[in-house]
């Protein structure tokens, strides 16, 4: 079988996949990477079963759904039912928010355990780096909407260098008990540190008293007792290194490639999953 899974002999990391099920997004983030894809697509319940299936003897333990934006997807409760009911796995879903009544159904059904919402300002008309979406206001009232219904939320946030919107978003989130993750953007082929995000980040540490611990992945985590509060870390592309990618969980695109890195310019025969 000439494929990414034929020749590996290793658990994959961090037991995960992470699967793109559609490109397609009900915003355009200007700095998105879109998981990787390069065309329009999108997956079927089947498609992510054959992902599963073949993946599965890699002790597959949990699946983040991502895409574009997931909860587009017509199939979307199919498929995180068949992941949890069908191959009990740990369902994490990546989302912009707008579509809070599908996600709070998911919730609901005990579908998904885990939530990312992606989420760049503090009080704007549109809540990301976008020029269609809704505004900040409407999502951080719906990132209270997952964590009331009992649901693992954090938010993800793209750090542009404005020092104060990203200051107001982490007093948000340590003010309701909500993990925020502070991005560094992505710059293709642009390598090395990056003076403004080391400043930001002590900053952030600084003004919030949080404990920093640096992970296994080299990155700082601010903690406010046992609260892991707020997390910062770099583009990996940014820093150049492969090792570091390979311990990251294995991305497919929605149209079904693997990919180690979000940043390849093309699929390789090798990387192609069979339906």
């Amino acid at each position: 079988m000439n494929n990414f899974f034929a020749y590996r002999t290793e658990p994959l990391p961090k037991h995960e996949l992470r699967i793109s099920i559609t490109s397609a997004c009900n915003m355009a983030c200007v700095y998105c990477h879109n998981e990787g894809n390069c065309e329009h697509s999108s997956m079927s319940a089947k498609d992510v079963k054959a992902i599963v299936e073949t993946a599965k003897r890699f002790d597959l333990r949990s699946v983040r759904i991502t895409g574009g934006e997931p909860l587009v997807s017509k199939e979307i409760k199919e498929i995180c039912r068949m992941l949890a009911e069908d191959y009990h796995l740990r369902v994490g879903i990546n989302t912009n928010g707008i579509k809070i009544d599908t996600l709070l159904e998911l919730i609901e059904h005990g579908w998904i355990s885990r939530v990312v919402v992606g989420l760049d300002y503090f009080d704007r008309a549109i809540s990301k780096n976008s020029p269609i979406g809704v505004p900040s206001s409407v999502i951080l009232s719906n990132v209270l909407k997952v964590k009331e219904a009992g649901c693992d939320v954090c938010i993800d946030t793209v750090y542009d260098g404005d020092y104060e919107n990203t200051r107001k978003l982490v007093g948000w989130a340590i003010e309701h008990q909500i993990r925020i993750k502070v991005i560094e953007e992505v710059v293709p082929g642009k390598i090395g540190e990056n003076p403004e995000y080391e400043s930001m980040k002590a900053r952030i540490l600084r003004e919030f008293s949080l404990t920093p611990r640096v992970d296994d992945m080299g990155e700082t985590n601010g903690y406010l007792g046992t609260f892991r509060a707020v997390s910062v870390f770099h583009s990996f592309c940014r820093l150049g290194d492969c090792e570091t990618c390979k311990k990251l969980p294995v991305r497919i695109t929605s149209s079904m490639a693997a990919k180690t890195c979000i940043l390849e310019d093309e699929f390789h025969p090798y990387n192609q999953i069979p339906a």
